[in-house]
Order: structure tokens, then C-alpha cells, then sequence
């Protein structure tokens, strides 16, 4: 089950207030607060994202690889608290990478599935 403090090492956040951005994407601006912290952190995020999340104050959360807010049950799920957390092969310098390689593995089963249906 989940501990409320730390799971593995990796600090859990309550959200202590939520503000929209003047944005052309809609973002809001998620303040959060660890209680080791004096000052909350502030993290923006797709208002959409959020909305998926269903991110509200008061929610415990963390900051995931990709620098936004993750609900711990969504967190948990997702194998962040795993001792090795599969997000972290993701490279730093390039946010998009994952991207790229499901998309590699997806015209390449594409392909696969083109020319099984010509051979017939």
C-alpha cells in the first residue's frame, strides 16, 4: 500500500492551490507543497492534462519524469514507485524520444501488417 511521506525515496506532494494561466493552450499553474518544504513549488501543466488526472487541492501527488503531477493511485499504477521505474530510460536531453520510438514500432507493425495482407 501507499505511505503517505516517501515511497522508495521519491518526495510526495499535497497540491495547496490550483490558478489558470493566460495561456494560448489553457495551463494552470499547481502549487505544491511537500511538509519539509517551506515554500511551495509551482508546476504548470496542460489544464486537459489535469482535467485527465482529476487533479484537485488537497490531492496527494508527485512530479513525474516529465515535470508534471501524477495522483498517487495513477503513480503507483504506472510503476513509478518500482525499484526501477521504466519512464527512466526516457533520455533527458530529449523529452520526445518515447515518442519517436513508439512511433518507429508502430510503422513497423504497420508493415508488418501490409505485407502479410499482400502475400495472400
Amino acid at each position: 500500500m501507499i505511505e503517505l511521506q516517501t515511497m522508495n525515496e521519491i518526495p510526495i506532494y499535497t497540491i495547496i492551490k490550483i490558478e489558470a494561466e493566460e495561456a494560448e493552450i489553457p495551463m494552470l499553474t499547481f502549487y505544491v507543497k511537500e511538509d519539509s518544504m517551506d515554500e511551495p513549488e509551482e508546476i504548470s501543466m496542460e489544464e486537459l492534462t489535469a482535467y485527465d488526472r482529476n487533479l484537485g487541492i488537497g490531492d496527494q501527488v508527485i512530479i513525474g519524469p516529465d515535470e508534471t503531477l501524477f495522483p498517487l493511485d495513477m503513480a503507483e499504477n504506472l510503476g513509478m514507485f518500482d525499484e526501477i521505474d521504466p519512464l527512466s530510460q526516457i533520455s533527458e536531453t530529449d523529452p520526445r524520444q518515447w515518442q519517436m520510438e513508439w512511433m518507429d514500432n508502430y510503422m513497423d507493425a504497420l508493415e508488418e501488417l501490409e505485407d502479410s495482407t499482400t502475400r495472400k
